[in-house]
């Protein structure tokens, strides 16, 4: 038998070691990847990694309370289970919350953070008292008109309204009206009226017809021309549904020109 050249023998005997050393990496590194693995899930149970602690900021005590209740994160809970779009997305649900951002520490603390909706016209809807927000939302419901009024007030016909609910469209226009009539017209205004188009109803008698929301900056300036420059005595109502061409009425056979 032919006997091998000592070089090709060493060169085979090194190619073996290298697989050799190569498998045993392999094998430590599964070997690591697996440890780091179950570290990870052990710590993650650890009751060092708990929830000690739910701390909410930008609500007052009674309604901290509440949204603590409904976000629903136990004590103990791993903190790396807590959800936190979910948990948000519950908070939202809140009628006074708007938005809602939760976050996390491996201190065991979790933290809600929430910025509140504003109350900006008081819905007067089949007898029923209602705090509605810009964005149409029922906030509250009142038991009562309040003595100190501090919101415009609009007038709707809206069945089973209830707390949490939005208003329809129709309404949600009337309300960013009345939120954003220019002070010259809201001292004179008792409530925004949706019977027969948009009305605004001038307290003691009279009323102004906006028709529709088309050109409302010109229908508005109209109407507050008129007021400034007019007495309201024996009014019937001031038409500005064409904004160039308001009619201002005493008489009940008054004429409806700007409209035709």
């Amino acid at each position: 038998m032919a006997e091998i050249n000592p070089r090709i023998q060493e060169r085979r005997i090194e190619i073996i070691r290298a697989k050799g050393k190569r498998r045993l990496r392999m094998l430590l590194m599964v070997v690591l990847l697996a440890l780091l693995s179950l570290s990870a899930v052990l710590i993650s149970k650890s009751s060092l990694l708990d929830v000690d602690e739910v701390v909410v900021l930008g609500a007052n005590s009674e309604l901290e309370e509440l949204i603590v209740t409904v976000a629903n994160i136990p004590k103990s809970k791993p903190i790396l289970e807590v959800d936190t779009q979910v948990i948000s997305e519950r908070i939202k649900r809140i009628p006074n919350v708007k938005g809602a951002k939760v976050s996390r520490s491996f201190g065991g603390k979790v933290t809600i953070s929430v910025t509140l909706r504003k109350p900006s016209v008081l819905l007067s809807n089949i007898g029923q008292w209602f705090l509605i927000d810009l964005d149409g939302r029922v906030l509250e419901r009142l038991p009562e008109l309040p003595s100190n009024l501090e919101y415009p007030i609009v007038e709707a016909n809206i069945k089973d309204l209830k707390v949490g609910e939005w208003v329809p469209e129709q309404v949600l226009f009337a309300i960013e009206l009345a939120a954003n009539l220019p002070s010259v017209l809201l001292a004179d205004i008792a409530f925004v009226s949706l019977d027969e188009g948009i009305e605004l109803m001038l307290f003691g008698e009279g009323k102004i017809l906006l028709g529709d929301s088309e050109a409302l900056e010109s229908k508005i300036l109209a109407a507050s021309t008129i007021l400034e420059q007019v007495d309201l005595a024996e009014l019937i109502h001031i038409d500005v549904r064409t904004p160039d061409k308001p009619v201002l009425c005493r008489a009940v056979e008054c004429s409806y020109d700007s409209y035709q």
